[in-house]
């Protein structure tokens, strides 16, 4: 019966881990991506207010700050740790799990710088936003920083 509870806390990690790349993959296809050589180059999506906060909301989930489902997720590991007693199991998660967290959050520095450039994929002379995608993004926002309301319907 652990052993289940475990196994179904791991594929609702992975399956979070998933979306949330696939999110941050979907922010970047609105960009022209062959301008991105290095975390430097992300300075040019300071200027856009929304896709900021979509890059950062999705930072801080795989970092796993609360309330985003990235914390959800980790979460319930830790209280599944928690509840089978394996405390050094929970300590070394917690441990690396900072780690983690320092990288993504120093990461963020890249989206918060304002630059003159802009990288939206240009067709002719004018500026091609796919709204899909940008449709797409606002729900997918919606559910990473809400997430932690539908928390019971992970258990």
């Amino acid at each position: 019966m652990v052993l289940e509870y475990g196994l179904s806390l791991m594929y609702i990690n992975i399956i979070t881990y998933l979306y949330l790349n696939f999110c941050f993959f979907t922010a970047l296809f609105v960009f022209d991506v062959k301008h991105f050589k290095s975390l430097n180059d992300f300075k040019n999506v300071g200027n856009l207010p929304f896709f900021t906060v979509t890059f950062i909301l999705l930072l801080f989930s795989l970092a796993g700050v609360p309330p985003t489902l990235g914390f959800v997720s980790k979460s319930l590991i830790f209280i599944f740790m928690f509840f089978k007693k394996s405390f050094f199991f929970l300590s070394l998660l917690t441990i690396l799990n900072l780690f983690i967290m320092y990288f993504y959050v120093r990461n963020i520095r890249y989206f918060i710088t304002k630059s003159s450039n802009y990288y939206f994929v240009y067709t002719n002379s004018y500026s091609f936003i796919n709204w899909n995608l940008i449709v797409l993004l606002l729900i997918f926002n919606f559910l990473n920083f809400f997430s932690i309301f539908f928390i019971e319907d992970f258990l």
